[in-house]
């Protein structure tokens, strides 16, 4: 049942919202999209510069377990579209944190929750990571899928393994592009997206959902909600590059452990077993590292980088062991 469907069960309050809140100054956009409002509240946090919010229906398996809420950054989607480079001034890691904040915040009076879970994705975990420390009576529980722990750590190790993985293969195009751009730490963003194509490359099983992200793609009409109406054009991955080549140097220096090693919400980690770009290793070690109200990690067979492209799945284990931690009203 689609979240707009007039026909809902009674008792079942659905939601479709998609609106520009002003946060700390900027407009922000922010999705809503759930089956029944009164579920626990899911906030997803990209990777800095990507938006996902135009791709809602590829997220409506988890509609009817969870209200998304979706928030294109400072320097991403329509956030970006509304406020063009103005927006783009102040975009540095510890702002993108302060708005996730006020978007949480947001939330939680628009809703009236007392707390959401954040799903955070790739290097929105650096984002996710610092919103849970410094504000943790906002959040029922941490989500980290493609972790960062410890940025150049991660990023040398994930050279080595690419390399070594294309040598065996008998990939001579591939060493010869990674050959070039040689070892980490990058200056130029040209070559982290070298390393990226690469590191990023879907699985098998990530791959067969790409029909379904297409199809996301191509879904939108005029009267979609998620869509921001009005904005002009723009290209994305340009912006998505700018934006990260901003942010570049602060990632590069992110150190997980340096936020300390005590958190006040329980701490989940959902990480792709082949993941080359954020290796799951030193996920496997942080996580046992810390030390949390609760605490686990839970690798999906058959998932790289993108292990939330395994829908079923990774709803499967957002059911099993976080769903029941979201307390959604006072």
């Amino acid at each position: 049942m689609s979240t707009n469907d007039q026909s809902a069960p009674e008792g079942i309050a659905p939601i479709d919202e998609g609106m520009f809140v002003e946060i700390h100054g900027l407009e922000q956009w922010v999705t809503i999209r759930g089956y029944d409002r009164r579920n626990p509240v899911l906030l997803i946090v990209h990777g800095t510069g990507l938006a996902l919010s135009a791709l809602a229906p590829f997220f409506a398996p988890w509609e009817k377990d969870f209200t998304l809420v979706q928030w294109d950054q400072p320097g991403a989607g329509a956030t970006y579209t509304r406020n063009g480079a103005a927006g783009m001034v102040a975009v540095t890691t510890s702002a993108i944190v302060r708005d996730g904040i006020g978007v949480t915040e947001f939330v939680g009076r628009h809703l009236g929750v007392h707390k959401v879970v954040i799903l955070a994705l790739s290097g929105g975990t650096i984002i996710g990571l610092q919103m849970v420390k410094a504000r943790p009576e906002l959040f029922a529980a941490y989500v980290g899928s493609g972790q960062v722990v410890d940025w150049a750590r991660q990023e040398a190790i994930c050279y080595q393994m690419i390399l070594q993985r294309a040598q065996a293969a008998g990939d001579r195009g591939a060493v010869r592009e990674l050959e070039q751009v040689g070892p980490p730490p990058y200056s130029k963003v040209a070559s982290v997206a070298v390393k990226a194509k690469y590191a990023n490359a879907m699985t098998p099983a990530e791959q067969a959902e790409l029909p379904a992200l297409l199809a996301a793609m191509n879904a939108p009409g005029t009267d979609a909600a998620y869509i921001a109406k009005g904005q002009p054009p723009c290209d994305a991955r340009a912006v998505s590059m700018a934006t990260f080549e901003k942010l570049m140097g602060e990632f590069a220096a992110f150190d997980a452990r340096q936020l300390g090693l005590k958190f006040d919400v329980p701490m989940f980690f959902f990480q792709g077993a082949h993941d080359a770009h954020l290796p799951t290793a030193e996920v496997e070690t942080y996580q046992a590292d810390i030390d949390a109200p609760q605490k686990m990690i839970a690798l999906l067979p058959g998932a790289g980088h993108s292990a939330f492209f395994l829908r079923q799945e990774f709803l499967r284990l957002l059911n099993l062991h976080v769903r029941s931690l979201a307390i959604t009203r006072g």
